[in-house]
């Protein structure tokens, strides 16, 4: 085994590590169920969890990957949750690391910082099946771009993004990304004269970009799924509510991987001893201004982002000691094979360790985010099928645990509306109780400390009930 395969394997092995975490996410819950949901009485038409808006249409777009991801829970319960989301991530960056030159040194450097910027979206949910063909189309493109995958073998881009589609609706960024490298290359042909792909190529691209497009409405919501992700977009109240929609704020540690890639993705482009291509300055360029706009964006931008950095950096080595290393063509020595081997066990040991004890402490970490106790308190008390007036971020926590819901992450479901008439409550505003009065609300569950329930603490038809160091809850007094 050479230096550089074992440098490899040790990176692959640290990006599987990083990826094991508890499971934490509050919308995986009523992932889960409703994959449970699903397979017990198929796909969902309008809510069936809340007791609010049960008439509202509810698109699933994500119907498939629910159903996987409650298939893993069957079949292993949360660990095999937290093991199976790490393996999609390492895969996911694998094909970042294998689509980006400079291997292994350069684009193993680059790659890690690309899956630190986008971790703060991972976890068991759906997206990650987002991520993952998302870096399959950027491997294949760069195989095209390389001339390692044929014209002909572009169809395979069709049955990608039908699977896509059934799995997610970000399904629509692989196509913006095929189409983005239509529009750049053509670009290119036109003002440049010539470049990497000919005009037959592009034509080739492009007629599989519309296809591919067209291949999407093959799922249980047909051409339907064409305009939704234009809808979520487009939502006033999940872009200025919702954590993970806000653009980015980098007074916080947990950006600054992305402000790192971005100044790198700048540098890059200075110091490259070729003229970036219109492809390259169209993906790199675009999918930032998409980062800057919404968090929920960056693990774009950090994947679509590693192979053109590497590129330049690449070709601003050249000519210089440094490009024998980064371009992989430095003679690769070899070590002691028992030495390797010894050095790939332990970090097998090591990988596994910290595995077992993630997995070991995931029930702890849960009671620390969710209202575990709470919520045992409300089914001891039969309160279980009341009307409650419930955190947003708690709602699918709620909805696995069988409980009716006043809201929960599906914001398109609960439509801007309803969610601006819900935060009257939540942010206090003038005739704050008018959502408790109209929905009869029984109780409010909510964090230890909120503002919600500092007041319901004055009020004489409310009384706290129960409260524990995650969660309050409040009773409606009888009159």
């Amino acid at each position: 085994m050479t230096t550089r395969r074992l440098f490899t394997t040790l990176f692959l092995l640290a990006l599987f590590a990083m990826a094991v975490r508890a499971t934490i996410d509050p919308d995986m819950w009523w992932h889960l169920r409703t994959g449970a949901y699903i397979l017990q009485a198929g796909i969902p038409r309008q809510d069936v969890f809340s007791y609010t808006v049960p008439n509202h249409a509810w698109v699933t777009h994500e119907w498939l990957s629910q159903v996987v991801l409650w298939g893993v829970y069957v079949a292993g319960g949360m660990p095999a949750l937290i093991l199976s989301t790490a393996a999609l991530i390492t895969l996911t960056f694998a094909l970042i690391y294998y689509s980006s030159p400079g291997r292994p040194y350069l684009a193993a450097f680059v790659t890690l910082l690309a899956a630190i910027a986008s971790s703060i979206v991972w976890g068991a949910r759906p997206q990650m099946f987002n991520l993952l063909l998302l870096a399959l189309f950027i491997y294949l493109l760069e195989a095209y771009r390389s001339g390692r995958l044929s014209a002909r073998a572009l169809w395979v881009f069709l049955p990608l993004t039908a699977l896509w589609a059934n799995l997610h609706s970000g399904y629509l960024v692989g196509i913006v990304l095929l189409a983005a490298v239509v529009v750049g290359e053509s670009w290119q042909r036109l003002t440049r004269g010539t470049d990497v792909f000919t005009w037959a190529q592009i034509r080739r691209l492009a007629l599989t970009t519309l296809l591919s497009f067209l291949a999407a409405a093959l799922n249980p919501n047909g051409p339907a799924l064409w305009l939704y992700p234009f809808a979520t977009l487009g939502s006033g109240a999940m872009q200025a509510h919702i954590q993970e929609w806000l653009s980015p704020d980098f007074h916080l540690p947990i950006f600054w991987a992305f402000a790192g890639m971005m100044m790198l993705g700048v540098l890059s482009l200075s110091l490259s001893r070729a003229r970036p291509t219109w492809t390259d300055m169209l993906l790199l360029l675009g999918t930032f201004a998409a980062g800057l706009l919404s968090a929920r964006h960056i693990p774009i931008f950090a994947l679509v982002a590693t192979p053109v950095i590497c590129r330049h950096l690449l070709l601003a080595t050249a000519n210089t000691p440094l490009h024998a290393i980064f371009a992989g063509s430095h003679p690769a020595p070899k070590g002691a094979p028992a030495l390797n081997w010894l050095l790939i066990l332990l970090s097998l040991l090591v990988v596994t360790a910290w595995s077992a004890r993630v997995i070991q402490d995931n029930d702890a970490a849960i009671a620390d985010h969710f209202p575990v106790r709470a919520v045992d308190y409300l089914i001891a008390h039969d309160m279980d099928q009341a009307h409650g007036y419930n955190s947003y971020g708690w709602g699918g926590y709620l909805i696995w645990r069988g409980l009716p819901v006043f809201v929960d992450g599906r914001a398109d479901v609960y439509r801007d509306d309803f969610l601006l008439y819900y935060l009257k409550t939540l942010e206090l505003q003038p005739d704050w109780d008018a959502p408790l009065r109209q929905f009869d609300v029984d109780y409010v569950l909510m964090e230890r400390g909120a503002p919600l329930t500092t007041l319901l603490a004055s009020q004489p038809d409310w009384q706290e009930a129960y409260a524990d160091a995650v969660a309050q809850i409040f009773v409606k007094v009888d009159e």
